[in-house]
This record gives structure tokens, sequence and C-alpha cells, in this order.
């Protein structure tokens, strides 16, 4: 079947952008629903290993926020998605549970910054590794070239979202 190609004046109907434009999203939307299957099932299997105490959600939650640390609840809701108190009840269980201590800012004793203990440190960073490893494993085959274009794009995408931080929570 012969790929028909679009008119550069055609326009979705749905989204109101150009049409050629949504068709290179395409491969984007694909690279990204890979990488975050083939990543939350590395991290799922991890789980069951290293923290199965922690409840898996709240577990998805400190692999969310480890680079980030120490933070304060402000940036756990922004990480997360969480609200307020779901934040406070999430660092509260994680306190609970020896995965988070809490200690007063120097800045500020009012904000409460929130870091990891050693014990979930260690374990974090133990995770991070074996998924480096795991992530290496995928371009093992690739050449110096191939790595090097894969770093260029990967640069791109990171300046674009950091560039951007909240386009993505803009309601549409």
């Amino acid at each position: 079947m012969k790929k028909q190609h679009k008119n550069m004046d055609d326009v979705s109907p749905l989204s109101g952008q150009p049409e050629y434009l949504l068709d290179r999203l395409e491969v984007f939307k694909k690279m990204c629903r890979m990488l975050e299957i083939k990543r939350k099932r590395f991290i799922e299997k991890d789980w069951e290993h290293y923290a199965k105490l922690i409840p898996r959600q709240q577990f998805l939650h400190l692999m969310m926020v480890r680079h980030s640390m120490p933070c304060n609840l402000s940036k756990i809701m922004q990480i997360t998605g969480m609200t307020s108190s779901g934040a406070s009840i999430f660092v509260d269980k994680m306190v609970k549970l020896g995965a988070l201590k809490r200690h007063e800012s120097s800045d500020d004793r009012r904000n409460i910054v929130v870091s990891f203990t050693p014990r979930a440190q260690a374990i974090t960073d133990r995770i991070d590794d074996r998924l480096n490893q795991y992530i290496m494993r995928f371009f093992s085959g690739c050449s110096e070239e191939e790595l090097l274009m894969l770093e260029a794009a990967s640069r791109l995408v990171c300046r674009v979202l950091d560039a951007n931080p909240d386009k993505s929570d803009e309601e549409l």
C-alpha cells in the first residue's frame, strides 16, 4: 500500500494542529509508551524483591521523587500530582515505614523537609544501578555514532521539557 503524503495545509479536526506535525508525534509517543512499560515492569519486579513492605503505589512515588531528595511537600506534590493532604499522608506513612525522615528547613522552620533514611537510600541506589544495567543492555548493540545520536536526541527532549515545565499541566 502506498503511503499518502499529507498536504501541509491539512488540519486535524480534533486538535486543530497540522496533520503532518501529529504524524511526527506518533513515533515519540510510541517510544514514551515503550520506555514507560519497560521501566514500570522493571521497577515493579525490584519492588517485589527489595521493598515489599512498602505499598506498591507508594514505592512508585518514592521512585518518582528520589532524584529531588531532600525536598518539601510542595515538590512531592509537583512531581507526583498528589494533593497537599495526599502528599502529607504519603510522607507520614513513609516515615512510619522507615523510608523517609522529616526535619525542619534551615531557611524556614515552618517548611518541613523530607529525605530518605539510609536504608531507603540504599534500596533506591541499588534499584537505580540495576535500572542502568537494564537500560544499557538495550543499547549494547548500538554503534558509537548511534549512541551519540541517541544522547543528542535525549538532551533535546530534556531541554524542551525543562524549558516548558508547566505546559504539561495546562488544561486542554
